[in-house]
């Protein structure tokens, strides 16, 4: 069936519905009867009425309906419908009106009740609503509206006539739970513990071998001081229940403010061992413990209970990822990967998991792993720049450029509000582009950039280094590459990008000063080593250049010429 089919019968039900109210009090009416024209007119006003209501068109169907009242005013069906409009409309004040005087004109249609009680608990006037639900209960012969009723005495802080319609529902339905549930929370609200106990009591009589209601005393007593009590009920319960998980939280919870250490532990791991006990709860009370530090032992207890988290629910995503975050914790990266990617097994589509394993290969170094995992998060969540950010990056180490490029991209297009991403992703850009040898679109990036962040030193420095590589605006890079270094002067990276720039504007012996200081910071920098060698060939200074060429050679450089440079003995560039 189509939406508008579908929008069509509710309209046609809703006419049904009104016409059945407005036949249904015709002969309650008292007041002389309309004229045929004035009933003609009536009736398709109220019909229009009810349509504009259907509608949603509110205003138009008050409208109507007051000129329906104008003809009849005494007519609980007008009034009754004008009441749900301003419901609608959260008029409450005029909603409670029109809905007094449906009952007023028609006090035997339960609708107009419950519309009016309705209201009344909108207004929060429970006092007035709780008599209501009471000829509701009496008429429908259902005692859910006595509850109701109950309820609202309870709110209107008229506790003994609540206790009073709680009494008559249990002599009509016997001894129930809920019934019990209200009358201890009433009790417990007037300070009359005795009589709240005696309540639950019942249920205990009525249930005696089930540990519900056993626990539901315990957590009475316990919560009003009378802690031995409720131990022993808690541990009546377990001889009944051994796998009941919330008294073992329970006695854990006891035995923590007892100072009980011991005792403390073996409860919890007994309720997360707990084959019926649910996983949330099992969270909790294990985040609970692996914040009580002070526990003897601490950490293997916290393994201890994160491998019975997962014996007990081998199917559930959170209970590996409770373990992989304990490895994590003690930075046993390898391990916590291995149990977040047993989590994403369970349930592919746990962003708090993916995040956790990028994490994980990221700080491995593992640029294999990351690339991997990257890619396959992004089948998840595409529009996560973060993902694209690590993706493009691991891209980059393994000098898979057009990867780099493609994710850096797509990255681009995601992050369209997020700043630092953004830096990022145009950082790598345009870090992809000048090994792809795509210069334009490499200066491009890297000017996006720095209109983002005129400081970011990143971006300053690789933007100024590239630069002098192809020999090309040596003025700006020097300018962009001493501001990076202004920014951040221990950067070992960056001094080598000035020394770069100066040893291109044949500045030897200033390019030497500059790659010597990124050599102190960082002496196994194969990268700074050739360029040392370059600047100390311009010197003639030949042997120590060799020396350097071949321990860059031995630190893994890459340079395009270094192999001919050693070979020969001679600069090429």
């Amino acid at each position: 069936m189509t939406s508008i089919s579908q929008h069509i019968v509710k309209v046609i039900g809703g006419f049904l519905v009104s016409i059945f109210l407005l036949t249904s009090v015709v002969f309650a009416q008292k007041t002389k009867p309309l004229s045929e024209p004035d009933k003609i007119k009536f009736d398709a006003t109220y019909i229009n009425a009810n349509k504009e209501k259907l509608l949603n068109n509110y205003d138009e169907s008050i409208k109507l309906f007051r000129a329906c009242l104008t003809l009849e005013p005494d007519n609980a069906a007008v009034n009754y419908m004008l009441s749900e409009v301003y419901d609608e409309k959260q008029l409450f004040e005029d909603a409670e009106l029109y809905a007094k005087r449906a009952v007023k004109f028609d006090e035997k249609n339960v609708w107009y009740k419950k519309q009016l009680a309705e209201v009344y608990k909108e207004r929060k006037k429970y006092k007035e609503a709780a008599p209501i639900y009471l000829k509701i209960a009496k008429q429908e012969k259902e005692v859910s509206f006595e509850i109701e009723a109950a309820y609202m005495y309870v709110l209107a802080q008229e506790y003994s006539k609540a206790v009073k319609t709680l009494d008559m529902v249990e002599k009509q339905v016997g001894i129930n739970e809920e019934v019990v549930r209200q009358k201890e929370q009433i009790y417990l609200a007037q300070n009359k513990l005795d009589k709240a106990i005696k309540e639950v009591e019942k249920l205990m009589k009525a249930y005696p071998n089930d540990p519900k209601y056993i626990g539901m005393l315990a957590d009475l007593y316990m919560a009003n001081g009378k802690t031995d009590k409720g131990v022993q009920l808690y541990n009546e319960v377990l001889k009944i229940d051994p796998q009941n998980g919330f008294a073992h939280f329970a006695l854990a919870d006891y035995y923590r403010s007892k100072g009980d250490k011991e005792n403390y532990f073996l409860s919890t791991k007994a309720g997360v061992a707990s084959k019926t006990m649910d996983v949330k709860s099992k969270l909790t009370a294990i985040v609970s413990f692996i914040g009580a530090r002070e526990l003897d032992n601490h950490t293997n207890k916290c393994y201890d209970l994160a491998h019975t988290f997962i014996d007990a629910n081998p199917n559930e995503a959170t209970s590996y990822m409770v373990l992989g975050d304990l490895y994590n914790q003690d930075k046993d990266y390898e391990s916590a990967r291995k149990e977040f990617l047993k989590a994403v097994a369970i349930e592919p589509s746990t962003y708090a998991a993916w995040q956790q394993i990028v994490f994980c290969s990221s700080e491995l170094r593992n640029n294999n792993y990351l690339q991997k995992d990257a890619k396959e998060a992004l089948e998840y969540f595409p529009n996560e720049p973060a993902f694209y950010i690590y993706y493009a990056i691991a891209s980059m180490q393994l000098k898979d450029y057009e990867s780099a490029f493609d994710a850096a991209k797509k990255g681009i297009e995601v992050a369209t509000e997020q700043k630092e991403m953004l830096i990022q992703l145009y950082s790598t850009l345009g870090d992809a582009s000048q090994y792809l040898k795509r210069y334009s679109a490499c200066d491009s990036a890297y000017e996006e950039a720095l209109k983002l962040d005129a400081t970011n030193a990143y971006a300053l420095n690789n933007y100024a280094y590239f630069l002098s590589l192809r020999k090309v605006q040596l003025d700006r890079a020097e300018g962009m590459s001493k501001k990076s270094l202004e920014i951040d002067p221990e950067n070992s990276s960056y001094m080598d990008t000035y020394g770069w720039i100066l040893y291109q504007r044949k500045e030897y012996d200033s390019a030497k000063v500059y790659i010597e200081k990124a050599l102190k910071a960082s002496p196994n920098s194969a990268e700074s080593l050739e360029h040392l060698g370059d600047i100390e060939y311009k010197l003639n200074q030949k042997d120590e250049a060799i020396k350097n060429w071949k321990r860059a050679k031995e630190l893994g450089s890459s340079g395009e010429f270094l192999d001919k440079k050693i070979k020969e003995s001679k600069l090429y560039e």
